[in-house]
């Protein structure tokens, strides 16, 4: 509707204004008497020297508006990052349900040129760095800080594009695009630093309120002692599995790996393809699968039924999927306790429950 100040299904703090008073439609003020007296009741002062002085006058807001919205139009009443929505031919802000998350998406991409790079926003080029000058201060990359660009210029071809920055889309109430500026402004810095340390196209918890945390039994294994496989790199990396996967929020109905910054050694091993594997991450895999499967969810993608638990080829944080087929959004608690070949890996699933 033209009245509103943003496009519609845009999200909406508290406090903002929504409304664009001159885009209200006016009529005469003699026939239209009831429309001064709301002026008057809300000391429109300005309202009321443009009625006297053009004898026209706005229609009230109130009754362009409904939920959501004030008599001055502004966006009220309701708690959270709302959305600007027209019902009933009428401009309201619709508040959000008990949880609210959206899909990362790219919105900046690096993309190799002659030159050099260019840095490419909503399809326009804003910036151009020279092939001498590429490195990981000129380019801004914080979704991939573990990436040299440098190394990744050189390798890529003419044409090639990596997505250096994300947005969120796909939003569980269908409300619009949201840059990764406006992430920071309506969801705050918390959940740009989730979403940033995600592959791309994984779904993001922005919002919930009135529920509370129920969590799931314990589900344990052990590290052991396999020497042929060095149990120093297996330590390790047992330890970066849980740093990838703790804390990894999953909403009802969507599909989420781990993080996309946590690297693993890889030792020699003439069964896996290749000569090496990242062993160590299979007794952290066997506690989450169990945890999963305790929810009644299907076998993560990734990951097997044996012994080893994950797949070869598949990497033990970004290529594992686990979907939620709950319906309510679960967080996945990992942690390990003692030290060395005797560790104990730990997890639990929290669902999020509306009060």
């Amino acid at each position: 509707m033209e009245v509103a100040k943003v496009k519609i299904g845009s999200t909406v703090l508290k406090g903002t204004d929504v409304i664009e008073d001159s885009n209200i439609q006016r009529y005469p003020s003699a026939i239209n008497f009831g429309y001064f007296l709301d002026d008057f009741k809300q000391l429109d002062i300005l309202g009321l020297f443009l009625s006297l002085s053009t004898g026209t006058i706005n229609v009230p807001i109130s009754e362009l508006t409904e939920e959501g919205i004030s008599d001055s139009g502004i966006a009220t009443g309701f708690d959270g990052p709302g959305m600007l929505v027209v019902e009933n031919k009428k401009i309201s802000v619709k508040a959000p349900k008990n949880f609210l998350w959206g899909n990362s998406v790219p919105y900046t991409y690096a993309v190799k040129t002659e030159e050099g790079l260019s840095i490419v926003e909503n399809n326009k080029t804003i910036k151009s760095i020279s092939g001498d000058n590429i490195n990981n201060n000129t380019v801004p990359h914080e979704v991939i800080p573990s990436t040299d660009i440098s190394e990744w210029y050189k390798k890529a071809a003419v044409g090639d594009k990596l997505a250096i920055e994300y947005g969120l889309s796909n939003f569980s109430d269908g409300r619009n695009f949201i840059s990764p500026t406006e992430i920071k402004y309506f969801f705050g810095e918390e959940i740009y630093n989730y979403l940033i340390s995600y592959p791309l196209n994984t779904p993001i918890l922005v919002y919930n309120h009135d529920d509370k945390e129920e969590s799931s039994s314990t589900y344990y294994s052990y590290l052991g002692s396999y020497p042929q496989y060095n149990d120093a790199s297996r330590v390790y990396n047992a330890k970066q599995f849980v740093l990838a996967w703790n804390n990894t929020i999953i909403p009802p109905g969507s599909t989420s790996s781990g993080k996309n910054i946590i690297g693993f050694t890889v030792s020699k091993d003439p069964k896996a393809p290749g000569g090496g594997a990242s062993h160590g991450v299979c007794p952290p895999a066997r506690s989450l699968r169990s945890a999963v499967l305790a929810q009644n969810f299907p076998l993560p993608r990734g990951m097997n039924w044996d012994f080893e638990a994950i797949d070869f080829g598949f990497n033990p944080s970004s290529d594992i999927k686990i979907t939620n087929t709950g319906k309510v959004p679960i967080k996945i608690i990992m942690w390990t306790e003692g030290e060395g070949t005797s560790m104990v890996i730990c997890t639990k699933i929290v669902e999020y429950v509306p009060n």
